[in-house]
């Protein structure tokens, strides 16, 4: 019986690819790293610090980390606050949800300043129940400790639950988790979804209704 839906956020509340990719190389030309589009979708749904680390070839400190990846993500909330949408239907879905008594997490690797920015943004943060970040985990996807951390907060079994996901790493990382897996068809097509349970290409139609 499902009890509760975990959804990741860059690709699945919003289709943000490309602005992450405006972000990213920005960041690149500012440090004079080689960080190109196939590193950019490569590394969705890790941390900073993993990207980081990939990005200069080092492990770095806690507070490089920390102020790299705050530099980072200002130049994507500047360059994303005038395009936020929805995925199509999603606050329609949200809506079913609350009525039927299924709970609500949101899940991602993002650091918990652009998770509120979205929510707000988008104005769903009252269909929230709970929210797990990268503040929260040790390790990015395709480990599954993200998720589990959403259910572990929810309160409800990971068997228990549904993950809305759009990169290959957050969909293992659901599979992972033992729940069912919907694949979302933003930033890579339906065709690359394969460990996917299911794959839709918005909310506004598919079996994620039927629960």
């Amino acid at each position: 019986m499902i009890k509760a839906a975990i959804f990741d956020m860059d690709g699945v509340l919003i289709d943000n690819y490309e602005y992450h990719c405006i972000a990213w190389k920005e960041f690149a030309r500012r440090y004079d790293v080689d960080f190109k589009d196939e590193d950019i979708i490569k590394n969705f749904g890790r941390t900073n610090k993993e990207i980081f680390a990939e990005i200069f070839k080092r492990e770095l400190k806690d507070d490089e980390v920390l102020t790299l990846g705050e530099e980072k993500e200002r130049v994507y909330r500047e360059v994303y606050k005038d395009y936020i949408k929805e995925v199509d239907g999603l606050t329609e879905y949200l809506k079913f949800l609350k009525n039927k008594g299924i709970k609500v997490a949101v899940a991602s690797s993002a650091p918990i300043q652009n998770i509120d920015f979205i929510l707000d943004g988008l104005d769903i943060r009252k269909y929230i129940d709970a929210i797990a970040h990268a503040g929260m985990i040790k390790r990015g996807k395709p480990d599954p400790e993200i998720f589990l951390k959403a259910a572990e907060l929810l309160r409800v079994e990971p068997k228990d639950c549904i993950v809305f996901e759009d990169s290959l790493a957050g969909i293992e990382a659901g599979v992972r988790a033992g729940m069912k897996v919907f694949g979302v068809a933003t930033t890579y097509p339906k065709e690359k979804l394969t460990m996917a349970h299911d794959v839709i290409e918005n909310f506004k139609e598919g079996n994620h209704w039927n629960i």
